[in-house]
């Protein structure tokens, strides 16, 4: 009787287990989320054509942001969103203010280390810009507005 008892102890405790720790992926509508990416893509576009390019660094608590080339002389702030490429619960946003230095910086609490895509974007969601990193990083990364 041992054994039998062993194995549907087992069993209940796997199926709790798949049921508690589903995959974050999955998407329920995917039309609608097609209608998204092609609304992402015209933003990315709208980047191109601005000729939008900077210098980000990332450092363990302070993130900077400078325009190299491109008009953004109207841009105020930008919103940066880092999303983790395997672990959603590391995935944050953060407000980018602009400074005297014409630099977009903010302070963090901390960052977990691992591979992201950050996406930063003016607040009024006009154009986009994406790049793919490793944090925290030490160097200084440049980001345009193609297509990675």
């Amino acid at each position: 009787m041992f054994f039998p008892v062993v194995t549907i102890i087992a069993c209940i405790g796997l199926v709790v287990f798949a049921v508690g720790n589903g995959p974050d992926m999955v998407v329920d509508d995917y039309y609608k989320k097609g209608k998204a990416i092609n609304l992402e893509l015209t933003k990315f576009d709208k980047a191109k054509a601005l000729y939008l390019h900077g210098d980000l660094e990332v450092t363990a608590d302070t993130i900077k942001f400078h325009f190299t080339k491109g008009d953004a002389s109207k841009v105020n702030a930008l919103k940066a969103s880092f999303y983790h490429r395997t672990i959603k619960k590391y995935d944050f946003s953060t407000n980018l203010l602009a400074n005297a230095n014409g630099e977009f910086t903010a302070v963090l609490d901390t960052i977990e280390q691992g591979a992201y895509t950050v996406f930063l974007e003016p607040m009024d969601g006009s154009w986009k810009l994406k790049e793919n990193l490793q944090l925290p990083s030490d160097t200084i990364i440049k980001i345009s507005p193609e297509y990675k």
